[in-house]
C-alpha cells in the first residue's frame, strides 16, 4: 500500500456558492425542477439560476439560454438534461472554467457501444480541463447542513423536518441503493451526514467520494455501496486518510455472484473485481464488509456512534439464554474476541444475579425485580478493566421497565465504549427510542452489532498495520539481473536458495547415470521432473515422476520421462531432468501477482494436487503489515487448523509469513510481474519450496 495521497476534496459539490442547473423547469416533475425544489425545501442559501433555451418562467430564479450567457462561473453545473445534450453541456462548463458537473443521465458505458464513446468523450474532456464531473448516471450529492439536494431521487419527497443530518456519510455507485439508506435513516428518525452518488465514474469516483466525506466535520463514519473499484491505489489511498482521521469505513459489496457481475455491466457499465483480490483488499484495511445497505447503515452507525474503543476485549450481557448462544455463534464465525471474566469479576457479578451465569455472555436470566440490575451488571463490566466494549442485550422486558433502564444507563459514565442491541420488540420501543435520541450506538440487529464491535477491534490494532520488512534482499538491478537467468525450474530454484529462500535439495541430470547417482546421493525417495523453458506446467506432457527409490529407480524414471515428453513435447528445449529430495507435509501455493488495479498482490492458498479440489486463493495487497499475514492465513479455510495437527505447529504459522513477506519483496523489487511457488511444504521445522515459476 502506498503513502496517502490527498486527493480533491469535491468543494463544489459539497459547498456551492452558486448552482446552475442546466434543464431549469418550472415542472417540479421533471429533473431541472426537483432539484430546484429540493434545494429550496432544504434551505440552500446560495445563488441559483437556470439555463433552458427555452427560457421558461420559473418563480424566483433567473433562466438564461445557454450557460456561455451567464454573468459568472457557477460553483457547481447540474445537467439535468437527456444524453444526447450531455457532451455540449459539459463542453460549455468546461470551457467558462467551472470545477464542477454533475450528470443524471443515463445512456453512456452502461447502454453499449454508443453509449461507450460518450463517456470516452466525456472524459476526454475532464483531462483537458479543470472540471470535475460526477456520473453520468448519478444520483447527486445530498448534505443537508449545508442545504445541499442536488438530487432528483425520491427520499427526498418528504416534509423537509423529516430531511435530517446525520453522523454517517455515503458513497454510493447505485443512486437507487443510496435513496433507500436515506429512507432508513429518516424512519429511525436520524438521517445522513452527505451522500455521493457516483454513477459511471467517468470521473469522481469512490475514492474521491471516501476521501471528501473523510474531512467533513458531521461525518463520523463512511458507509460505501461497491459495485467495483476502478482506481485501486486511490481507494486504498481513501481508506486510509479516513481510517487515520478516526473515521471507519464498512462497505456493502453488490456483484458478487457470477450473474450479479454480469448485471453490473447494464447498470454502471463496471467491471467486476475478482472477488478474492477485493475480499484481500477490503480485509487488509480493516473495512467492515456488509451483506445488505440495511446491515451497511446499521454497522455505519454504530461505529459513528462509539468512541474507539482501546483493544477488542468484549463483554455481552443479555437476559436471554438464546439470544447469549446467538451472539457467541456469531463472534466466532465474524471473529469478535469473548474472553471470561476473572474469579472477581464473576464473584461482583453474582450479587445482581438471581438465577443467570456469570459467564460470557452473561446471561441474567429473567428480569422481572426491578429494572436496575441490568444497569449495574453493564457498569461492573465495563469498570473492571479486562473489556475494552460492552455489548448491552436488552432482550423481550417488562415494558415499564424499559424508561427507567435506559434512563440509569445513559446517567452512567462507563470508562469503556457501550453499544446497545436492542432485541425487545415494540412493546419497549420508548427505551430504543430514548437511545437514539441521546445519540448512543444503538442497532435492533445481533449480526450488525457484532460486524460493528468486530469492526472496531481491528482498527483498534493500529500498530499491527506496519509493514513487516523494508529490507530487500538485493538491490533492483541486480535483483533483475539475476531473474533474468530463471528460465527454467531448475534456475529458478537455484536463484531462490541463493536468495535464502529452502528448496528441495538436488540436482540436474542430463543422463540416466547422472540421475541414478544422484538419486543415491541423496537417499530415501526422490522426485524427477523434466527442466524445459518451454513447459511450465510438466504434469500435463508426463514429466514427473514422484516417489522414486534408489538409483535404479531414478534410471528408470528418467527414461520413461524423457520418452514421454519428447512424444508429447518434440519441439520443446530439453536440458536434462532434475532429481530432488521427495517432501510430505502441509502443501500451499504461494504467490505474488500484479494485478491490473490494485496492484501487487501477494497469494496464498491450499497447494500441490489440494489447490484445484479445494480453490479459494486468498489475497493481499502488498507489502503485508504484521495483521495483514497473519490474516492472510486465516482466510484460507481450514489451513491453521491444519497446520494445528502436524509437526512445529507453533511455528508454521510466522514461518509461513515470513516466506509470504519475502516473496512479496520480490516482486516489488522487480520487474517480474507473478511468482508462483507450488507446492511448498511444511516439513515441521521449514517450509520447503518444491516447484516454482517466475514471469
Amino acid at each position: 500500500m502506498n503513502p496517502v495521497t490527498v486527493r480533491s476534496d469535491l468543494r463544489e459539490f459539497l459547498e456551492p456558492a452558486s448552482i446552475a442547473i442546466v434543464g431549469m423547469s418550472a415542472d417540479a416533475t421533471k429533473h431541472g425542477g426537483r432539484v430546484l425544489a429540493n434545494l429550496h425545501k432544504l434551505g440552500y442559501s446560495g445563488e441559483v439560476c437556470g439555463v433552458n433555451p427555452k427560457k421558461p418562467d420559473v418563480p424566483g430564479v433567473e433562466v438564461f439560454s445557454s450557460l456561455s450567457e451567464l454573468p459568472e462561473t457557477p460553483d457547481l453545473v447540474v445537467c439535468a438534461v437527456p444524453a444526447p445534450a450531455v457532451i455540449e453541456v459539459a463542453e460549455e462548463a468546461a470551457s467558462m472554467g467551472s470545477r464542477a458537473l454533475v450528470v443524471f443521465a443515463g445512456g453512456f458505458a452502461e447502454s453499449g457501444e454508443p453509449g461507450i464513446e460518450s463517456q470516452a468523450e466525456l472524459l476526454r474532456l475532464v483531462k483537458g480541463s479543470a472540471l470535475r464531473i460526477l456520473g453520468p448516471n448519478s444520483g447527486g450529492v445530498i448534505r443537508p447542513s449545508s442545504g445541499i439536494a442536488v438530487s432528483f431521487l425520491t427520499c427526498l419527497d418528504r416534509y423537509p423536518a423529516q430531511i435530517r443530518s446525520g453522523s454517517v456519510g455515503l458513497v454510493t455507485q447505485s443512486g437507487g441503493t443510496g435513496s433507500y439508506i436515506h429512507n432508513l435513516a429518516a424512519a429511525r428518525g436520524g438521517g445522513l451526514a452527505a451522500s455521493i452518488s457516483t454513477g459511471n465514474e467517468v470521473d469522481v469516483d469512490l475514492a474521491d467520494g471516501v476521501h471528501a466525506l473523510s474531512e467533513l466535520d458531521e461525518v463520523r463514519s463512511i458507509a460505501v455501496v461497491m459495485e467495483t473499484v476502478r482506481n485501486g491505489s486511490a481507494f486504498i489511498d481513501a481508506v486510509q486518510h479516513a481510517h487515520a482521521l478516526g473515521k471507519p469505513v464498512t462497505v456493502c459489496r453488490l456483484g458478487t455472484s457470477d450473474r450479479g457481475k454480469r448485471l453490473m455491466r447494464t447498470h454502471t457499465g463496471a467491471m467486476a473485481n475478482p472477488t478474492a483480490v477485493l475480499d484481500g483488499v477490503l480485509d487488509s484495511l480493516a473495512v467492515t464488509v456488509t451483506e445488505t445497505p440495511g446491515e451497511l447503515l446499521d454497522v455505519a452507525e454504530v461505529m459513528a456512534r462509539t468512541p474507539a474503543p482501546r483493544g477488542g476485549r468484549t463483554a455481552v450481557v443479555t437476559h436471554s439464554g438464546g439470544v447469549a448462544i446467538l451472539l457467541t455463534d456469531l463472534a466466532r464465525r465474524i471473529g469478535l474476541d469473548l474472553p471470561r471474566p476473572s474469579e472477581q469479576v464473576r464473584k461482583e457479578l453474582e450479587c445482581y444475579l438471581q438465577l443467570g451465569v456469570a459467564n460470557n455472555p452473561v446471561d441474567m436470566g429473567a428480569i422481572i425485580g426491578g429494572p436496575q440490575r441490568f444497569s449495574q451488571v453493564v457498569s461492573t463490566l465495563a469498570g473492571s478493566d479486562e473489556y475494552d466494549m460492552v455489548l448491552a442485550v436488552s432482550t423481550a422486558h417488562p415494558p415499564a421497565h424499559s424508561v427507567p433502564r435506559v434512563e440509569q444507563m445513559l446517567a452512567e459514565t462507563d470508562p469503556v465504549p457501550v453499544v446497545h442491541l436492542w432485541m425487545a420488540g415494540d412493546q419497549s420501543f420508548q427505551g430504543l427510542n430514548l437511545l437514539r435520541e441521546a445519540g448512543r450506538a444503538v442497532t435492533e440487529e445481533p449480526r450488525a452489532a457484532i460486524k460493528a464491535l468486530a469492526g472496531m477491534a481491528r482498527l483498534s490494532q493500529a500498530d499491527r498495520m506496519v509493514f513487516r520488512s523494508d529490507n530487500p534482499a538485493a538491490t533492483k538491478p541486480e535483483l533483475d539481473e539475476i531473474l533474468a537467468t530463471a528460465s527454467t525450474e531448475h534456475a529458478t530454484k537455484t536463484i531462490l536458495s541463493e536468495l535464502g529462500f529452502s528448496v528441495a535439495e538436488g540436482a540436474l541430470a542430463t543422463t540416466a547415470d547422472e540421475a541414478s547417482v544422484i538419486a543415491d546421493d541423496l537417499g530415501g525417495p526422490v522426485v524427477l521432473k523434466v527442466n524445459s523453458p518451454d513447459i511450465p506446467h510438466k504434469t500435463e506432457v508426463g514429466g514427473v515422476r514422484v516417489s522414486v527409490k534408489g538409483g535404479v529407480g531414478a534410471r528408470s524414471a528418467f527414461l520413461e520421462v524423457m520418452s514421454a515428453v519428447e512424444r508429447a513435447r518434440p519441439d520443446a528445449l530439453i536440458e536434462g531432468v532434475r532429481v530432488e529430495r521427495q517432501h510430505t507435509g502441509v502443501d500451499v501455493i504461494v504467490g505474488a501477482v500484479t494485478d491490473p488495479v490494485f496492484g501487487p498482490m501477494a497469494l496464498l492458498g491450499f497447494g500441490g494436487v489440494a489447490a484445484e479440489a479445494i480453490g479459494g486463493a486468498a489475497f493481499a495487497p502488498l507489502p503485508l503489515s504484521l495483521d495483514s499475514a497473519q490474516r492472510l492465513i486465516d482466510r484460507v479455510t481450514g489451513l491453521r487448523l491444519t497446520l494445528q495437527r502436524h509437526p512445529g505447529k507453533d511455528d508454521a504459522p510466522d514461518r509461513l509469513a515470513d516466506l509470504l513477506d519475502a516473496v512479496g519483496d520480490i516482486l516489488l523489487r522487480s520487474e517480474i510481474s507473478e511468482i508462483e511457488l507450488n507446492p511448498v511444504t511444511w516439513t515441521g521445522s521449514e517450509w520447503v519450496v518444491l516447484d516454482a515459476l517466475l514471469s
